[in-house]
């Protein structure tokens, strides 16, 4: 299964998302690609310092690069998890054929509505919350989909 995290920048969220995702996929055995995008996103961008240190405490390690959202990373996922409402919105005007499979994290996590907060130009504290937030959702978004992806 392919999965794609969406933020804005792809320096802070989605890509602390998709490296958090992978590690908890990895501890639950589930074979899945995991990529990001911004939809905003410069290509080959750093991740933020912060964003960084907030995973390093975790002992996840955050080497990336930012991508910008393409039809191509929209066409090969099958979920794209975004941070916001209003990303969402915008990759099903921008996008064809995306209607089903394009979810807020936290409505597909939690099947309430929401946003992930952005912790850019925060604080490390800023980072952890949003770290923190990730992770819940993203162990109840591993849960969801563990009867749709085979264990590895």
């Amino acid at each position: 299964m392919n999965i794609l995290f969406v933020c804005t920048g792809n320096t802070c969220r989605s890509p602390m998302a998709q490296a958090l995702f992978t590690s908890i996929a990895d501890e639950k055995r589930l074979q899945v690609k995991v990529k990001s995008a911004g939809i905003f996103a410069s290509d080959a961008g750093k991740a933020s310092p912060q964003a960084i240190e907030a995973l390093f405490e975790k002992s996840i390690p955050l080497n990336h690069s930012s991508s910008r959202l393409t039809e191509e990373l929209i066409s090969e996922a099958d979920y794209v998890f975004t941070m916001t409402s209003q990303h969402k919105q915008l990759i099903l005007e921008q996008y064809e054929d995306t209607e089903g499979k394009v979810f807020t994290l936290k409505e597909f996590a939690t099947g309430i509505d929401g946003d992930v907060s952005d912790p850019f130009g925060g604080s490390l504290s800023t980072y952890q919350e949003t770290r923190d937030e990730l992770e819940d959702l993203l162990y109840q978004l591993a849960e969801k989909l563990e009867k749709d992806i085979e264990p590895s």
